[in-house]
């Protein structure tokens, strides 16, 4: 490889180049927003865990109590979450709290009465419990609730 001579014009040209560099590092740094609207650990706790026990939300001035099938919630198996009230369209979707295990799409399995079953299939983490945070839409409304899964 052919050795060049540092000349002022490229010296510039370094010097230039790693401003540049650093006014953007510093400029993304600054304005960083966190992805998730969840901005501290308390926020968090205001969120019914279905882990613990059943939840009653209101969407829409419609109180909705939601379960799930089958506790200890386990990695690696299916997770049925039962949802009793108003006959409403929901959607749920599923995110990792402290890591991005993807998002779990929850499946409509069946109704009965006014008992809406949603199933998805919850994967192994490399930790012992994994904290999810469901959001459940319905009517252009959305409620959160969350859930942590066990090996």
């Amino acid at each position: 490889m052919a050795v060049e001579k540092l000349t002022g014009p490229r010296l510039f040209q370094l010097i230039f180049l790693l401003f540049v560099l650093i006014a953007a590092f510093t400029w993304r740094t600054i304005t960083y927003v966190p992805e998730s609207g969840l901005t501290s650990d308390s926020e968090l706790s205001n969120i019914c865990d279905v882990t613990k026990q059943a939840c009653l939300i209101n969407i829409d001035n419609n109180q909705i109590i939601i379960d799930v099938a089958s506790r200890p919630i386990q990695q690696n198996a299916e997770m049925i979450v039962n949802i009793k009230g108003e006959d409403l369209a929901f959607n749920l979707q599923a995110k990792g709290v402290d890591m991005n295990m993807g998002i779990l799409k929850f499946t409509k399995e069946l109704k009965s009465d006014d008992v809406a079953s949603y199933s998805t299939f919850v994967p192994k983490c490399k930790h012992n419990e994994m904290e999810w945070l469901v959001v459940i839409t319905a009517d252009g409304k959305s409620k959160e609730i969350t859930f942590t899964a066990k090996k």
